[in-house]
C-alpha cells in the first residue's frame, strides 16, 4: 500500500508498511550509497513508481570518493592507470575512461572524477604506448587510415590493453563485475567503440565524438551504444559526425541498441574545456546528463 505523500517541503514519505520522514537529500544519498551508484540508485527509484523529479534529483547526487593510481599488467608488459572510486564501501558499477590521442591527461582523470562523485568505480589507463605512435605523433598508420577513411583502425595492442583493464577492473573489491561500461572521447571514444566490439561482456559503451569500427564488426556488440556529437565538427562524409546517420541506420539493421544526439553549435572536443576540466557549456551538461540517463535505463543487461 503507498503511504499518503508527506505533507513537509522537502521531505519524502518512502513506499512502506511504516511512514516515516527522512530529508530528500540524506534519503537520496544514502540510497546511492547502498545502492553503489547514483545510476543504481535511479534505477531503483523508477523501478519503484516515483515521480521523475525524485529520479533527477538522485542522479544528481554527488558521493566522497578516493583517488590512485598505479599500474596493471598486460601480458609481458604494464600499463598505467588512473583510478577513482567511491569513499562508501560496498558495490558499485566500473567504468573504463579513454582519453584523447594525448594519452592520459588531466581531462581524462577529471571525467574519473566527475564519474566516482556518481558512484562508478572509474579506471583511466594510458593506452597512447600502445598506439605505434611516431615520433611527431602524426604519422601513425591507424591515423592515416582512420583520417581516409573514417572508419577507426585500432592496433591490437590497444585493445588488449583496455581488455587487460577490463579484467583487472572487474577483479577489485567492490566492483559489480556484471556492470562495467566504458567511455571514450575523439580517439578514445573510437576505441570505447571498438572496444564494443571485441568485449562481449560490456555493459555499455558511450562514445564522444569518436570514430565508427568498420561495420562488418559490428554485428559483434552485445552493448548498448550511446554516441555524442558536435554539429560544428567537420561535417564531411567520412567524418566522424559526417558518418553518425549512418551508423545510426547500420545498427537499427542489425538490430543493436543504438542512441546518438548531434548537439547544435556544439564543435569537436566539446567535453573539454580549456583548462582541461570538463565543460559547462550547454553541450557538455547535456550530453552528460543524457549519458547518466542512459546507463540508468540499460541497468539491467539484455
Amino acid at each position: 500500500m503507498r503511504a499518503p505523500p508527506s505533507p513537509f517541503p522537502g521531505r519524502l514519505t518512502p513506499i512502506g508498511r511504516v511512514a516515516c520522514e527522512i530529508p530528500h537529500r540524506e534519503f537520496l544519498q544514502k540510497l546511492a550509497v547502498a545502492a553503489g551508484s547514483v545510476v543504481a540508485a535511479s534505477h531503483i527509484l523508477t523501478t519503484l513508481g516515483f515521480d521523475g523529479g525524485l529520479v533527477e534529483e538522485a542522479r544528481a547526487q554527488e558521493l566522497p570518493f578516493e583517488e590512485s593510481a598505479g599500474q596493471y599488467a598486460m601480458s609481458d608488459r604494464m600499463v598505467d592507470y588512473f583510478l577513482a572510486r567511491p569513499a562508501a564501501s560496498g558495490t558499485s558499477p566500473g567504468m573504463i575512461v579513454i582519453h584523447e590521442n594525448v594519452g592520459l591527461s588531466d581531462f581524462a582523470r577529471n571525467v574519473a572524477r566527475k564519474l566516482a562523485r556518481r558512484g562508478a568505480v572509474a579506471l583511466a589507463p594510458n593506452v597512447l604506448p600502445f598506439a605505434a605512435v611516431s615520433a611527431d605523433g602524426r604519422h601513425a598508420p591507424w591515423m592515416l587510415e582512420t583520417l581516409r577513411t573514417g572508419v577507426a583502425a585500432v592496433p591490437e595492442d590497444e585493445i588488449d590493453a583496455l581488455n587487460a583493464g577490463y579484467d583487472w577492473l572487474a577483479a577489485q573489491p567492490g566492483v559489480d563485475a556484471d556492470h562495467i561500461g566504458a567511455v571514450g572521447f575523439c580517439w578514445g571514444g573510437a576505441r570505447s567503440f571498438t572496444l564494443a566490439t571485441r568485449n562481449q561482456r560490456l555493459w555499455a559503451a558511450v562514445v564522444f565524438y569518436g570514430s565508427t569500427p568498420p561495420f562488418d564488426t559490428l554485428p559483434n556488440i552485445t552493448a548498448p551504444v550511446l554516441a555524442l556529437y558536435g554539429a560544428l565538427d567537420n561535417n564531411s562524409a567520412t567524418s566522424i559526425t559526417g558518418r553518425a546517420a549512418e551508423t545510426a541506420r547500420e545498427m537499427r539493421r542489425i538490430n543493436k541498441t543504438f542512441e546518438w544526439e548531434v548537439y547544435n553549435q556544439a564543435p569537436h572536443a566539446f567535453f573539454r574545456a580549456a583548462d582541461q576540466s570538463v565543460s559547462q557549456s550547454r553541450a557538455a551538461t547535456a550530453a552528460w546528463d543524457l549519458m547518466i540517463d542512459f546507463l540508468a535505463r540499460n541497468w539491467i543487461r539484455r
